[in-house]
């Protein structure tokens, strides 16, 4: 089995997304990838943005999305989930002996339960933020009983980053809680192949408890919010204002995953280039929010044996 996976493209901030989505359908195809894995903050959910996921169908490369926090920066998660044609933000799927969990960490913990994250809500409540409702991690728990299968867990949000920004979590604030019931699941078998994440837009692997969490880097761009910097048109800086906030990567990063029948698992990185700016253009450090900011994504291999 092989796939494509990347992350955090943001389509509608940045002025070369076309180019990159065409040069990572070009890399599927000759990597013979059967399926892509989306991370999540592909583009705005509008009917102009299908044409994205149409290009992906006629190929004949099937996409499994994730919803990311800023997918519904201006609407309401339904209308996400239907431009992605879900019922709900969590689901699996099922490709050969591997299921691929999808979790949707994109609530606002509250003191009567939970609320979708939607239309910057978070930023008027004092309420804590990503977060994966009980019923959710039932739900997980239920999903990865079966021996018959090895398991990926996919996420927007992280569950390892324990980087606070001034008082907001990176990572998914209840992360023990779901990472306990993967290691209850290794406990007996193991069966937990790895877990994937975006939203960081950089790259980290760490091993907890004897499972790998990789963070995926951006397909696309650093956002920094440091130094206003202008390094396009004119025009350009008007139809994309974010810009000037960014540091776009030159290419598309991604991973290319192998997995063998047996669950030896081998995750391809690539090295790219900063397009324009770098880091220390701005005066930053090669990490930011908990993550390195290099223009790369890491390779990792994992032996059955230690899965």
């Amino acid at each position: 089995m092989k796939f494509c996976v990347f992350t955090d493209l943001h389509y509608d901030v940045i002025p070369d997304g076309d180019r990159r989505i065409y040069e990572l359908i070009q890399e599927c195809k000759d990597k013979r990838a059967e399926f892509v894995i989306e991370l999540g903050d592909l583009c705005n959910p509008t009917e102009e943005n299908h044409k994205i996921l149409d290009l992906f169908i006629a190929e004949g490369i099937p996409c499994y999305c994730s919803i990311g926090n800023h997918n519904t920066d201006f609407c309401l998660p339904e209308q996400v989930l239907s431009f992605l044609g879900l019922t709900k933000g969590y689901y699996s799927v099922i490709r050969e002996n591997v299921k691929f969990v999808f979790l949707d960490a994109n609530y606002i913990k509250t003191e009567s339960g939970c609320a979708p994250e939607c239309k910057a809500n978070f930023k008027t409540s004092n309420d804590k933020n990503p977060y994966i409702p009980k019923e959710q991690i039932e739900w997980l728990k239920r999903e990865i009983a079966d021996e018959n299968y090895f398991y990926i867990i996919c996420s927007h949000q992280s569950l390892a980053n324990d980087f606070i920004a001034g008082n907001r979590s990176r990572g998914i604030i209840n992360r023990e809680a779901v990472r306990k019931v993967l290691e209850e699941r290794n406990s007996l078998r193991r069966k937990i192949l790895f877990c994937i994440n975006g939203n960081d837009h950089g790259d980290d692997i760490k091993l907890i408890n004897g499972i790998y969490y990789y963070s995926l880097n951006s397909a696309s761009y650093i956002w920094h919010g440091v130094k206003q910097t202008y390094n396009y048109s004119k025009d350009i800086h008007e139809k994309y204002p974010h810009l000037k906030d960014l540091i776009l990567y030159e290419e598309p990063l991604h991973v290319i995953v192998t997995i063998d029948k047996n669950g030896n698992v081998e995750i391809k990185g690539m090295n790219g280039h900063y397009q324009n700016i770098t880091p220390e253009d701005i005066g930053i450090a090669d990490t930011w929010n908990g993550v390195s900011i290099k223009p790369e994504t890491s390779s990792l291999t994992i032996a059955a044996s230690s899965a």
